[in-house]
């Protein structure tokens, strides 16, 4: 199983992921089975490899300042990642994380952006290299170079 597939198996069992320097953070850790331990303990690496590049960099103060089309953009996104029912928070993050990466021109996608995702599942896993559609929050919000990605 790669570091993909335990990112959503991880988000379908209602757990969270992130890098912090050389650690994995596993929220709520209580919920860790030990098979699910130990794979994580395995694919670490590549697990911390996805996370740091989900992370954004520093923040150029000279590029700060939206346009208008940055602004309808983050708006429409932010709609309609509240219409999946995503909290307001994690909505307004993504949708200003894809804004930016807009802005800095990084190729990377977003399952929220892709034409096959719907809440929760990814309607192109396989091409996407996933074994199932299933996939939480944490996935979809990933910046990453998906196969499967179609915008």
């Amino acid at each position: 199983m790669g570091a993909r597939d335990l990112l959503a198996d991880a988000a379908g069992a209602g757990l969270t992921i992130a890098a912090d320097g050389d650690r994995l953070v596993i929220r709520p850790a209580s919920m860790l089975t030990q098979a699910m331990r130990e794979a994580l303990r395995l694919a670490k690496p590549e697990l911390l490899t996805l996370l740091r590049e989900a992370q954004p960099g520093p923040v150029d103060l000279d590029a700060v300042a939206w346009s208008d089309s940055d602004i309808k953009r983050f708006l429409d996104r932010r709609a309609r990642l509240l219409r999946w029912g995503w909290a307001e928070p994690e909505a307004e993050a993504l949708a200003e994380k894809l804004v930016i990466r807009d802005r800095e021109a990084d190729d990377r996608v977003s399952c929220a952006d892709c034409r096959h995702y719907r809440p929760g599942r990814c309607g192109n896993h396989r091409r996407a290299g996933l074994q199932a559609p299933d996939l939480g929050h944490t996935m979809a919000a990933l910046l990453q170079r998906c196969p499967g990605f179609e915008q």
